[in-house]
């Protein structure tokens, strides 16, 4: 059978009691031959990346009570939250604007973080979890890694479409034009997020310490990045990390997008360059050593 326009034969063989080679038909995972190469490369990517994905998603919220309604939930109780927090238990005199635009200035760095956070530490045994697939040749396993990192980012997306609202209703410095941007910020912290990922996924085929390494590296990454306070605040020695910071350059273009600049090209500009680099050298390295991972598993 070949996988042509419906997901749902895709996802067939990836369903967990069908990871067995025995059980999981070869002809289901190898597309055929065809002139058309944009439509050999959609079924061979697209097709297998959808599946994970729409599995990852049935996968974690397929023993709560609620369901997916949680990538709703979570989003709107964290705003709720910090509003909570600093409008009411920390306010100290500030007015109730100003607390509203700060505790919306905290999410608007926490949403790319927590995504970013929750994608690689998902990666990080990702192939593992998966390494039935990688069994075929054909198989492209690039798309493993990516699947982890698009269904932590459903979430963000929730928290951006609220920040957007309660920025254009609560605050003056809403700007359409800059909300329009947020999708392509989105896409591409997801592309530097996925060059993260294919590296860590390999390396932690080679070495167990990489996830408990991650975890202590992210934390720090999260306390030096302006996310609990303004860039202002930071040291004037240390100002000039901020430029080698892409977490920075990401987080910069949200908040300008949301209260700032009516469109934030200088946010864009660096967090393109950034995203692009990191995707690019994440790739390369996955390639190169994804054959001799293999041989771990």
């Amino acid at each position: 059978m070949f996988v042509n326009d419906k997901v749902s034969e895709m996802s067939f063989c990836l369903q967990p009691e069908a990871h067995s080679h025995r059980n999981q038909p070869l002809h289901l995972m190898t597309p055929r031959p065809t002139k058309n190469t944009a439509r050999l490369s959609c079924n061979r990517y697209v097709f297998p990346l959808l599946a994970l994905t729409r599995r990852e998603i049935s996968k974690r919220y397929a023993s709560t009570w609620l369901g997916t309604l949680w990538t709703l939930l979570q989003p709107l109780l964290m705003m709720a939250i910090y509003l909570t927090l600093f409008g009411v238990i920390l306010r100290q005199g500030r007015t109730i604007e100003d607390t509203r635009l700060f505790a919306l200035y905290l999410l608007a760095g926490l949403a790319p973080f927590q995504a970013m956070a929750d994608g690689l530490h998902r990666a990080c045994g990702c192939l593992r979890e998966d390494q039935s697939l990688m069994t075929y040749e054909t198989f492209p396993a690039a798309v493993i890694p990516v699947s982890r990192i698009l269904t932590a980012s459903i979430p963000e997306a929730v928290s951006l479409l609220l920040l957007g609202i309660a920025a254009h209703v609560w605050t003056d410095n809403g700007q359409p034009l800059g909300l329009l941007s947020l999708p392509l910020l989105m896409v591409l912290r997801i592309f530097m997020t996925c060059g993260l990922a294919w590296l860590i996924s390999v390396l932690a085929i080679f070495a167990a310490d990489v996830g408990e390494v991650l975890s202590f590296l992210l934390t720090g990454w999260m306390f030096v990045t302006p996310i609990f306070y303004t860039p202002e605040q930071l040291p004037s020695a240390l100002t000039w990390t901020l430029d080698l910071n892409p977490l920075d350059h990401i987080i910069h273009g949200y908040r300008a997008a949301l209260f700032d600049e009516p469109f934030p090209l200088r946010a864009l500009t660096g967090t393109t360059a950034w995203s692009l680099g990191i995707s690019g050298v994440g790739l390369w390295f996955f390639r190169l050593s994804i054959n001799r991972a293999k041989d771990f598993l």
